[in-house]
């Protein structure tokens, strides 16, 4: 199988199974707020798009997570052993990241926690010793070693997941501005995997043609008039996703790049004190 074969799997499968899963999450979501709506009240959030107390379903993220971790494990047979190793760490990162989003989705999470844990689903990443710890600083050379490793890898993790969250609110917006993200960073990694392939690997493009496929998957019912919200567990594995590839294919510049209205939005907020 050419790459060509190999992406066309990898967005196909990641599309077909996000909207299944979403299909299935509004149905059963819905199902269980007419049968136990005391107990399904966590699920839903109000739509403040919508006149009218309009109440939809808020983890809509774990279909997401369905799409892209599915269209990566089709895709571990089919690339060498290099790549398949640093898309099994970045699969665990976000189920990891999954995990804490969606128990920040159902309990109330005080803010420090919401930016300090998300670290933790940058451990795959530290223990496979993805990226590279060298950079060019004044046109020299220069070795971060475990400060890299270290600090720097779950401060990329943390950054791109709540900078995702940040920028949010409308129908559409960060289901439709993680598309574009990943889609940029995809041709990005393309260009340079093909003009350095002993230095790049098919890691980055494959984890983010996965997450473009699940994102324009989930946009299909995302965009207004909303049917289901990613919540924060989707905002937080489209960051986390975001910030794996790039860091496995040592693109962090690229990832910088692609993030700057996420940035800009966290500066305006910062000149606002957060609120």
């Amino acid at each position: 199988m050419n790459d060509y074969h190999l992406f066309i799997l990898v967005v196909s499968s990641s599309f077909a199974a996000t909207f299944f899963g979403c299909t299935i999450l509004i149905r059963k979501l819905k199902f269980l707020q007419r049968k136990k709506p005391a107990e399904s009240r966590i699920f839903f959030g109000q739509d403040m798009a919508k006149a009218g107390p309009v109440h939809i379903p808020t983890v809509g993220g774990l279909a997401i997570t369905l799409g892209f971790g599915f269209s990566l494990l089709l895709s571990l047979k089919l690339v060498d052993n290099r790549s398949c190793i640093t898309l099994l760490a970045g699969l665990v990162t976000i189920l990891l990241i999954t995990i804490i989003g969606f128990l920040d989705d159902i309990f109330i999470v005080r803010r420090i926690w919401r930016i300090i844990v998300p670290g933790i689903a940058a451990l795959p990443l530290i223990v496979v010793d993805t990226g590279t710890a060298t950079v060019h600083i004044f046109n020299r050379i220069v070795n971060l070693g475990n400060f890299y490793t270290y600090l720097l890898i779950p401060l990329g993790v943390i950054a791109c997941a709540n900078l995702i969250n940040i920028l949010a609110g409308f129908n559409g917006l960060e289901a439709g501005s993680g598309a574009i993200a990943c889609a940029a960073v995809f041709t990005a990694s393309i260009i340079l995997v093909r003009l350095e392939p002993e230095k790049y690997s098919l890691s980055t493009p494959i984890m983010m043609l996965a997450m473009c496929g699940a994102c324009l998957a989930f946009l299909l019912f995302n965009w207004y008039p909303a049917k289901i919200f990613p919540g924060n567990v989707g905002t937080y594995v489209i960051g986390a996703a975001i910030a794996s590839a790039v860091i496995i294919g040592n693109m962090e510049k690229i990832g910088v790049i692609v993030l700057i209205p996420q940035i800009m939005e966290f500066l305006l907020k910062l000149r606002g004190r957060l609120k």
